[in-house]
């Protein structure tokens, strides 16, 4: 059931006596949520910590947004799935300490990094319903320049150059700078400002596919964006799109998929007019060959040419199954609650030689057991309930798939901003987006409120909780 109680608008004596940041936040709100937008999707450069650790700025951006937490009821729902998430690393934690089968300090590093990275998850739960725009528009700037930048890598990677080289510091990720010499003479794949194309094309999908989705009409913002961000949002979509196709990352084939569906769903329910011909036969005649003979093409290269794509493909896929083996054939406490939060990746390593599990979802599933896979089952009944309530819309199922196959077979990296982004979307759909052509109320629904969080100078409700879910019984 997706219900929860109306958030009080009364805030207690010590939000109370945060009014002036109050004041302040609603002032420089939008500018904020633009820069949580931009920032989130910019990992680099990032602060060291430690050897192996880095807070990157959209962290210390999102820490700061979160301050206003600190006055609101925790039982609004979206928000419980923060500690729910980190409940089973904390139990896996304690049972690779209770039977020593790890290193705990290494285990309570891991799970600092996980409290941090999907912190971002409830900054956009709260900020989202009512600056959607904002953070679009801030996402759809940082796509314009990862573009850019990868463009500018296919034509120094043909001259055997890597540039912004010293741009690329984050301890979280893989070195790009140990390897750079072997990416731009032999690899030349681009990806733009992530630690990798696999990053990258993870990143960037969902909202490639959620752009298309609203320029084409499938989903609607609840505030309608100007002229001006429409032809952002567009060239974002397309600019990221080619990015990916550049990369020859495999998640171009879920994308594309995805992308293609929508068009057929744009297609379905256009009307046979002048102004719509002049749009079909340039994309069906021109842009949608292109775009695929342009995948196919690469892809096919990536195959068949020096570099081989089984060789990265293959790592992956056994990555995936080791982890498996590894958590399958253990002791019981290890069933259910797992390997042990981060102990995975020294564990693959001396049974296969490779680096860790490549991937996000699994290495969770792996590291916490059954605990972790009840969790993840409790989200994915969330989400399915949202979808139901957002009216079966195709863009909501799209970009959930889109993002699913991203965090499960793409990266492993779970201090990427961008999935946790996606994820706090999700979330809080229905109090963002609305079904373009509104059907007969269905029996289970959603009625999201517009959310007041931020939004007026009133001190008592800066502290409401946005898009205060107000769903119905069974």
């Amino acid at each position: 059931m997706i219900a929860a109680a109306k958030p009080s608008l009364s805030i207690s004596r010590g939000a109370a006596a945060q009014e002036p940041l109050a004041r302040l936040m609603m002032r420089v709100a939008p500018a904020l949520m633009i820069a949580l937008g931009f920032l989130a999707f910019t990992p680099y450069p990032a602060i060291s910590i430690g050897r192996a650790s880095a807070v990157q700025i959209g962290n210390v951006l999102s820490l700061f947004l979160l301050i206003p937490v600190l006055a609101m009821p925790w039982r609004y729902r979206p928000i419980y799935l923060y500690p729910l998430i980190l409940a089973p690393l904390v139990l896996s934690a304690v049972k690779a300490g209770l039977t020593e089968t790890g290193d705990v300090d290494l285990c309570f590093k891991t799970i600092s990094a996980w409290v941090v990275a999907a912190a971002t998850m409830v900054v956009v739960q709260m900020y989202a319903p009512r600056y959607a725009l904002h953070v679009l528009t801030g996402i759809a700037a940082a796509t314009l320049v990862h573009t850019a930048v990868g463009l500018w890598q296919v034509y120094c990677f043909s001259q055997n150059q890597f540039p912004f080289l010293a741009l690329y510091v984050n301890q979280s990720f893989l070195s790009v700078q140990d390897y750079a010499d072997v990416t731009a003479r032999y690899v030349q794949r681009p990806f733009g400002v992530f630690p990798e194309p696999s990053a990258m094309a993870s990143s960037l999908a969902p909202w490639i596919v959620f752009w298309v989705a609203e320029l084409c009409g499938i989903v609607r913002l609840r505030d309608q964006p100007a002229r001006w961000q429409r032809v952002l949002f567009a060239a974002a979509a397309a600019g990221g799109l080619v990015l990916i196709i550049l990369s020859s990352s495999g998640h171009q084939v879920i994308t594309l998929a995805a992308v293609l569906l929508i068009g057929l769903l744009w297609f379905r329910d256009l009307r046979a007019t002048r102004r719509t011909v002049m749009i079909v036969l340039p994309v069906l005649g021109v842009l949608l060959p292109l775009m695929l003979w342009m995948a196919a093409t690469i892809m096919s290269s990536r195959v068949d040419g020096e570099y081989q794509a089984g060789g990265s493909w293959d790592d992956r896929s056994t990555s995936l199954l080791v982890g498996l083996s590894l958590y399958a054939h253990g002791d019981l406490p290890t069933l259910l609650f797992g390997l042990g939060v981060g102990l995975s990746s020294p564990l693959v390593s001396s049974t296969a030689g490779l680096d860790a599990v490549w991937s996000v979802l699994l290495t969770y599933l792996y590291e916490t057991g059954l605990a972790g896979i009840l969790v993840v089952g409790a989200i994915g009944f969330y989400l399915f309930r949202v979808w139901r309530a957002s009216e079966l819309n195709a863009a909501f199922a799209a970009m959930t798939v889109v993002w699913v196959v991203g965090i499960t077979l793409t990266t492993s990296y779970h201090q990427l901003l961008p999935i946790w982004v996606a994820l706090g979307w999700l979330t809080v759909w229905p109090a963002i987006c609305t079904t373009a052509k509104p059907e007969p109320a269905r029996r289970h629904t959603l009625d999201l409120p517009r959310p007041q969080l931020l939004a007026a100078p009133d001190r008592r409700t800066w502290v409401s909780m946005a898009g205060s879910l107000k769903g119905a019984d069974r």
